[in-house]
């Protein structure tokens, strides 16, 4: 998620139980608990503004993907950029209800420049990991 580069400082008064969870975990993920607590509130806002969409962990990061499936916002808008979809198309091509295509394109149109670039850096990591590939196949040749 995009960070703006001046933090601003805030006060909040949360519930003791509320706090105690925020420290375990942040202790358990090894996280800071500013930055923990900043997530979880960034993502709750995201996640009022667009239903549909949720925040999963993976190996290349945390991304917005698609409530119900295992489909990530970036996964639905690459389907309609590469085959030049319609919407509709889309929906029919990744079997979903339109109004999940819908969704990604309204979350993608309030988040370009995150989506473009989780795209650009999953391509890369694509890229890298088809060249070990093909390097292990040629070691074993």
């Amino acid at each position: 998620m995009a960070s703006s580069t001046t933090k601003q400082s805030v006060a909040f008064r949360f519930d003791p139980i509320t706090v105690r969870r925020l420290k375990q975990r942040a202790k358990e993920t090894n996280a800071a608990q500013t930055a923990l607590a900043e997530r979880y509130i960034e993502e709750g806002l995201r996640r009022d503004e667009h239903p549909l969409i949720y925040f999963r962990d993976g190996e290349a990061g945390r991304r917005p993907a698609l409530l119900g499936t295992r489909l990530d916002v970036a996964d639905v808008i690459t389907t309609i950029r590469q085959n030049e979809s319609s919407v509709e198309q889309a929906a029919d091509y990744l079997e979903i209800p339109l109004e999940h295509v819908e969704a990604c394109l309204r979350y993608y149109a309030d988040y370009k420049d995150e989506i473009d670039a989780w795209i650009e850096r999953s391509h890369a990591i694509a890229q890298r990991e088809r060249e070990r590939w093909q390097r292990r196949r040629q070691a074993l040749a």
